[in-house]
């Protein structure tokens, strides 16, 4: 089990992928059949793939997007499991399709009746990670009556959203690295087979709440309150908690928070110190922000600017 390195992708190797995995690819942007435009960068990064278990298998991937792409999966899996680390994706079915964004899974089983729509924008750095098992292991792993519940998105929690970043960061190789993935199926599986939440797709109102969630994306280091939020969302703050909880699995400030501390252990991990990743996330205390870092991960902030504990991003 090699690592892949850096390369650059093109709808030729998209192409070869779908091929290997029944998954159909257009690109947008491209003005003529993918055939005659085989050249055309989609994206560069890093894919690697490796088989944990007989039947199950992993996909990570860590891309820069060149250009948007699509996807029609007509594979069958006893159970998928798509985990968003950085980026956004648009996955689902004909119409019913929604945002899955950092720090959000979804779990969905594939056969003739139920195939996979995924979008992939332009002008973002992507990493996922993608389990599948197929039903013998399925049947191996939860036995021969196995959950068969529909698809859903579901939010990590934070334990292991911090796994994930750790394992996708490890060094290990070969043998080693296996036994660290397989440990970590196990979690996931678990936790995407936990019972399910109410859908993100019963939420009203869906552009007025994604224009929240954005402004939180994209800005976590502000200042906000869930009066403004709301009322930028036109509608009143309980309504806008009660609606955001069911789209996206918690309410905008447990939300904002989440977003703070993802981006706070990213700047940990690239070298700033406890006091810049604390300002440059939105907290305005340190304390403060170390308490909230403790109670979400488990471990301190300073546990993560030890050179040992992880390789440093370049």
């Amino acid at each position: 089990m090699a690592r892949a390195g850096i390369y650059r992708m093109t709808v030729a190797d998209f192409l070869n992928y779908g091929h290997r995995y029944r998954i159909e690819y257009c690109f947008p942007a491209a003005s003529c059949p993918p055939e005659r435009v085989a050249q055309l960068p989609v994206a560069q990064g890093r894919v690697e793939e490796m088989v944990l278990f007989p039947g199950v298998e992993l996909v990570l991937s860590d891309i820069e997007v060149v250009h948007p792409y699509a996807s029609h999966s007509l594979g069958t899996t006893a159970r998928l499991i798509v985990v968003v680390i950085e980026g956004r994706v648009r996955l689902g079915s004909g119409t019913k399709q929604h945002w899955l964004t950092a720090g959000q899974a979804y779990t969905v089983r594939l056969d003739e009746r139920q195939v996979l729509d995924a979008y992939q924008p332009e002008g973002q750095r992507l990493r996922t990670l993608c389990l599948s098992l197929d039903e013998a292991a399925m049947r191996q792993w939860c036995g021969e009556t196995f959950p068969t519940a529909p698809s859903r998105t579901w939010p990590l929690i934070p334990p292991l959203t911090l796994s994930i970043e750790q394992s996708f960061r490890s060094p290990l190789t070969d043998l080693p690295r296996r036994l660290l993935f397989q440990g970590l199926a196990l979690q996931l599986l678990a936790q995407g087979l936990a019972p399910p939440r109410e859908s993100i797709q019963a939420t009203a109102s869906p552009s007025r709440l994604e224009l929240v969630r954005r402004l939180l994306e994209e800005a976590p280091e502000r200042e906000y309150c869930l009066e403004v939020l709301a009322a930028r969302a036109a509608m009143s703050p309980s309504t806008l908690v009660r609606r955001f909880k069911t789209a996206y699995g918690c309410p905008p400030i447990d939300y904002l928070r989440r977003i703070r501390l993802t981006l706070a252990r990213e700047l940990l991990l690239d070298g700033h110190s406890i006091q810049q990743a604390a300002h440059l996330s939105g907290y305005r205390h340190a304390s403060n922000f170390t308490t909230a870092f403790r109670r979400a991960f488990g471990v301190s902030p300073s546990s993560l600017t030890k050179p040992s504990s992880l390789t440093k991003r370049h």
